[in-house]
């Protein structure tokens, strides 16, 4: 039973009791009041009776996005792709109620995104589509899961899993561009003739081919984080694929990425290391990269290179992949450049030495 009382402040405070479940809100008017104790009587009992309660009256698929990130984001930051495709998603379906919501209007959704076009002029990838899926599916697992509305979860997973059946491809293409070594000397030269370059991009890149670190995560760190005695440094909320916050991880400095480090602290105790803005970094590099006439290449390539080289000097997956922060050894296979000579190099290499091992014995 309902309970609706007028508050000393004029407003009515309205309070709803279901199988031990209490819920309450005030409103200014008693209208509102009673109008709000009938829809959460209804829920109550729908939960109780069948384990979930119908959407409420007139909301949204947008609403429920926007309640969502309402509820999520606080505790577990959302990054900026996501934000700006929940974004999307909204004006998508700011006029379909959640309580119609159905998989036709995902088909039909799939149909247009397949004609649009990116801001390069491109058709829009089965990658990109397949995210906004996967975020929909978010939506609806949290709005049946967390706040226990009768909605259908499965449907944008359905969709998604037929992507396949209609052509499309949901794979990305993994990038394989590395700086070659001609392209580093005329990025160098062309910053030696910058001496009022603000950013010491010199240091920076070779920080970057020393430390195979993201341009993000080089201009974190913190010098509070060093340890000069194991002359590591501690990379904070690393990028993970499911749990970024709070993935703070304790990383080698190699040598040569150890000495510029040090040359940037300088007498400094507190403070970032390289204290610099990580967007400002990428497009210095990128103008670099226009003046030299060097297409294609991204700061963030040269953490392709870096990984590339630790195993060139025969550091084992699972070194590098505490310095590159991979959790997955898979996803690493790509960097070690392995060809079908190395394979025999290196068997000859290894049947030689347990040959000449054994003529010593005898």
């Amino acid at each position: 039973m309902a309970s609706i009382v007028k508050l000393p402040s004029g407003s009515w405070r309205a309070q709803v009791m279901r199988g031990g479940v209490r819920k309450g809100m005030t409103f200014k008017k008693h209208a509102d009041a009673k109008r709000w104790a009938a829809e959460m009587e209804s829920k109550l009992e729908s939960i109780r009776a069948v384990g979930t309660a119908p959407t409420p009256k007139g909301s949204t698929v947008a609403d429920f996005i926007d309640k969502y990130i309402e509820e999520t984001d606080p505790v577990k930051p959302h990054g900026k792709n996501k934000k700006a495709t929940l974004k999307r998603l909204k004006s998508e379906f700011k006029g379909v109620l959640m309580s119609e919501f159905s998989i036709i209007h995902l088909r039909d959704f799939v149909d247009k995104r397949l004609k649009q076009k990116t801001q390069d002029g491109t058709t829009v990838s089965g990658v990109t589509i397949s995210v906004d899926l996967s975020y929909i599916s978010t939506v609806l697992h949290w709005a049946r899961e967390v706040r226990h509305y009768d909605v259908d979860a499965s449907i944008a997973n359905q969709v998604r899993s037929g992507l396949s059946r209609r052509g499309v491809n949901t794979r990305s293409n993994t990038r394989e561009r590395e700086a070659t070594q001609d392209e580093l000397s005329r990025i160098f030269e062309a910053y030696a003739k910058k001496p009022r370059q603000k950013i010491p991009m010199p240091d920076l890149i070779a920080f970057a081919l020393a430390s195979a670190m993201r341009q993000e995560e080089i201009c974190k760190l913190l010098i509070e984080d060093i340890d000069e005695v194991d002359k590591t440094v501690v990379v904070r909320n690393r990028k993970h694929p499911k749990a970024k916050i709070g993935n703070d991880q304790i990383v080698p400095l190699l040598p040569a990425a150890w000495k510029i480090a040090k040359e940037h602290i300088g007498d400094r105790k507190t403070g970032r290391i390289f204290p610099y803005y990580e967007k400002s970094v990428s497009s210095s590099f990128t103008r670099i990269c226009k003046e030299c006439k060097i297409d294609d290449l991204h700061f963030h390539d040269l953490r392709h290179g870096a990984i590339g080289n630790l195993f060139a000097v025969g550091l084992r997956i699972e070194q590098v992949a505490l310095i590159s922060g991979h959790k997955d050894w898979a996803m690493l296979r790509r960097y070690t450049h392995i060809k079908a000579r190395d394979v025999q190099k290196a068997f000859n290499d290894l049947i030689g030495s347990q040959v000449e091992k054994a003529a010593g014995t005898v």
